[in-house]
């Protein structure tokens, strides 16, 4: 846990997915299961920029937790689960406990190929704060312990010497009773230290093989409140699992199609933060749940770049920059202390017309994000898919 940053939290989130073709069904009023794949729109009300509805029907879905209104950051937001990293997600009893199996420094999770730009989120030599776990472990960890205490999913394997073998395709979780999860999740909430006797006592280890590195997100400077330094993971699950909201931080879930939430945030349902629109857009690329196993699992050691969104303000709007864009800062100010927006007294349609690269989104609305991608993606990521909002006119 790197307690020398000033400017952000660091954090760790997963962009959890399954199959449909059989889930746990929870007839909790607060949820929504999509068990079967979406069905297809007719041609005459297909009107975006790229239609996912030309494509054939997705047989996964994603699961997204809408936060509380209580919340200090994006209240009533859909988000994946995750959140901020604890001390103990660095302690130094994971060495032991992941010692008789899987060695260091990288625990079998791979050698990333990145050599330059890595995420210093996990770049950052942690032995020099005081902890033996590398980062790429630790926030797998964190990912797993915040998803546990969201949603009472539990990502561990048991603890047998087949444990570290990597994860190829879904994963079909390890089944507990639920009566005594439900039990060890109410200690792990309050106390993140209790993970690790969960798995102590549980004779499991948190199932880091299964979460391949995906992303890295910073909150935009402009937003005072509170900013996250953000390590996004993928997983794939074989089945829905028994999914709860935990009543506090989260007040429903979904597990729906990435076409699905994207209709329901443009159709105003529900509110999805700009990362996790672009996250999303990107999954519409990719309709089949095997393309998107094999997809994250042969770039799962491309590695990823730190992206800290830059706001732009137009004439008639603003939008947000990321890195590739033309108008992307060559060096961002990552402290936030200068709170440098790029302004202009043309239009974002002028402003776009005018450069090669775009890499952005621009704010319509509240609902209305429109992405302009068409860089290269780095370190063979998908561009997002770029759907159109206000032409979308069967929503």
């Amino acid at each position: 846990m790197n307690r020398d940053l000033k400017y952000w939290k660091e954090a760790a989130t997963v962009i959890l997915t399954s199959g449909v073709r059989n889930c746990f069904v929870n007839k909790d009023p607060t949820s929504t299961q999509t068990c079967q794949p979406p069905r297809s729109v007719p041609k005459q009300k297909r009107n975006a920029i790229h239609s996912w509805l030309e494509k054939p029907v997705f047989d996964y879905a994603v699961l997204m937790l809408q936060r509380s209104a209580k919340s200090s950051f994006l209240p009533h937001a859909q988000v994946f689960p995750g959140g901020t990293v604890s001390p103990s997600d660095f302690s130094n009893e994971w060495i032991q406990m992941f010692r008789s199996f899987c060695k260091p420094p990288n625990f079998k999770l791979g050698i990333v190929r990145q050599t330059s730009k890595r995420a210093p989120i996990l770049a950052t030599d942690r032995r020099k704060l005081g902890s033996e776990v590398p980062g790429e472990v630790a926030f797998r960890i964190c990912a797993i312990r915040e998803t546990f205490e969201e949603s009472g999913i539990l990502l561990v394997k048991p603890n047998t010497p087949e444990t570290c073998s990597s994860s190829q395709g879904a994963i079909k979780l390890t089944q507990y009773d639920q009566k005594e999860l439900a039990n060890w999740r109410l200690l792990v909430q309050r106390n993140a230290a209790n993970f690790i006797k969960l798995c102590k006592e549980l004779d499991c280890i948190p199932n880091i093989w299964a979460l391949k590195e995906w992303s890295n997100w910073l909150t935009p400077t402009h937003l005072e409140r509170k900013r996250f330094d953000t390590a996004f993971f993928i997983c794939c699950l074989q089945e829905i699992p028994f999914t709860l909201q935990d009543g506090y931080e989260t007040v429903s879930y979904n597990w729906m199609s990435p076409p699905d939430f994207a209709e329901g945030y443009i159709s105003g349902k529900f509110y999805i933060p700009p990362p996790q629109w672009y996250e999303l857009s990107r999954l519409c690329q990719i309709p089949h749940f095997q393309d998107l196993q094999q997809f994250s699992q042969q770039r799962a050691l491309e590695g990823c770049e730190r992206w800290l969104p830059i706001r732009l303000l137009a004439s008639d709007g603003s939008a947000i920059l990321y890195p590739g864009d033309d108008l992307y800062p060559e060096d961002p100010d990552y402290t936030g202390e200068k709170q440098v927006n790029i302004t202009s007294s043309k239009t974002l349609e002028q402003l776009r017309l005018e450069v090669t690269k775009l890499n952005r989104a621009e704010l319509r609305d509240l609902h209305v994000i429109i992405l302009y991608v068409n860089i290269e993606p780095p370190y063979k990521h998908i561009n997002p898919l770029m759907v159109n909002p206000i032409l979308s006119s069967y929503l």
